[in-house]
């Protein structure tokens, strides 16, 4: 299985993509987002994300094409 790319846009504007297995939120009873889990990260590792300063984030499904097998 390939790869999930999600992409994390900042409020102020900056992007960075993560690369990764699994990605999931966790959100309070007002559906806010405050929290996340990433398993099996390949490339940019996050070490702390504010979701105060989170604009968008967006799943990249272009890059999770199947490899064909011979």
């Amino acid at each position: 299985m390939p790869k999930m790319t999600v992409r994390v846009i900042l409020k102020s504007g900056v992007e960075f993509s993560i690369k990764c297995d699994k990605f999931t939120l966790t959100r309070n009873g007002f559906q806010q987002v405050t929290g996340y889990n990433i398993e099996g990260i390949t490339e940019n590792k996050p070490v702390y994300l504010d979701f105060e300063q989170v604009a968008a984030v967006v799943r990249v499904f272009s890059d999770e094409k199947e490899v064909a097998h011979e």
